[in-house]
């Protein structure tokens, strides 16, 4: 968790590399020309890496183990008020994405991983400070694309795919007596479709966004995911961008819940591969 310090402090950089110094040594009140944006490999592939993105995910919902249920509400605004607690909370941190496309054909990924070993430390007025509870969650999404719409400014991709989850979770009860701890967890996968675009608003700024549903009772009951981002094509192979991201999964087996909706802002930057 206190190595979150050092994914903070790597995010800032990024964000500050990519606001001042470009290659050429490019600084931002002289902004690069507008270019367009095309890259592909001599193969024909075109790959672009997020190699590691900022989510700020509040989270609000019942989680429950062994029959004993719990209701969280942690807002964004809770986590940056208590930034000092949250980082010293957190045992683990990443998360990147990626797509890989050869003409109309693609393959999109994303891997999200937290470690919080209190959330009682970040706001004891969310559970009243009589129940804490620490949890790991993996969310990894693994979607294949089609393009269904291309012009010279916008595209739309249809997505079809899985999502892995799995999550472990403590629950620690302290009623003024002794205290007990309940731990469980789950591992499941859940059908996602959906599509995503980008549209660009000038030569170098765009807008895009991706839209997912999934779950159907296979293994949730439902599950949704949605965001939307305004970016900055610095350059044709570097670009940042920020925004907003929302995701929900109702999820129950046996005396395991995870019915959560985790949402806040976006930060990230983009590499193309040539």
């Amino acid at each position: 968790m206190r190595g979150l310090r050092y994914v903070a402090a790597g995010a800032i950089g990024i964000a500050l590399s990519a606001g001042l110094v470009s290659p050429g040594h490019v600084y931002a009140a002289d902004l690069p020309s507008p270019m367009k944006y095309e890259v592909t490999t001599e193969s024909g592939f075109e790959v672009s890496i997020v190699p590691f993105y900022l989510w700020l995910p509040g989270m609000n919902g019942t989680v429950g183990v062994q029959g004993t249920t719990v209701d969280i509400d942690l807002t964004p605004i809770d986590i940056l008020s208590n930034l000092g607690d949250f980082l010293d909370a957190l045992d683990g941190l990443y998360m990147g994405s990626g797509e890989v496309r050869y003409g109309d054909f693609g393959f999109v990924y994303d891997v999200f991983y937290l470690d919080v070993s209190s959330t009682a430390e970040i706001d004891r007025t969310v559970i009243n400070g009589a129940v804490d509870v620490a949890f790991s969650q993996v969310m990894a999404t693994l979607l294949g694309s089609y393009r269904v719409m291309e012009s010279e400014t916008m595209h739309v991709d249809l997505l079809g795919g899985a999502r892995i989850n799995d999550i472990k979770m403590d629950i620690d009860i302290d009623l003024g007596g002794p205290g007990f701890e309940l731990s469980d967890g789950a591992t499941w996968v859940d059908p996602m479709f959906g599509a995503k675009g980008r549209m660009d608003l000038d030569p170098n700024w765009y807008a895009n966004g991706t839209a997912l549903i999934g779950g159907f009772g296979v293994s949730s009951d439902f599950v949704w995911d949605v965001s939307a981002n305004i970016g900055y094509q610095w350059n044709n192979w570097f670009d940042i961008y920020a925004g907003f991201r929302g995701t929900g999964t109702d999820y129950k087996s046996g005396s395991f819940v995870w019915d959560v909706t985790q949402y806040g802002p976006v930060l990230g930057a983009t590499i193309k591969l040539n």
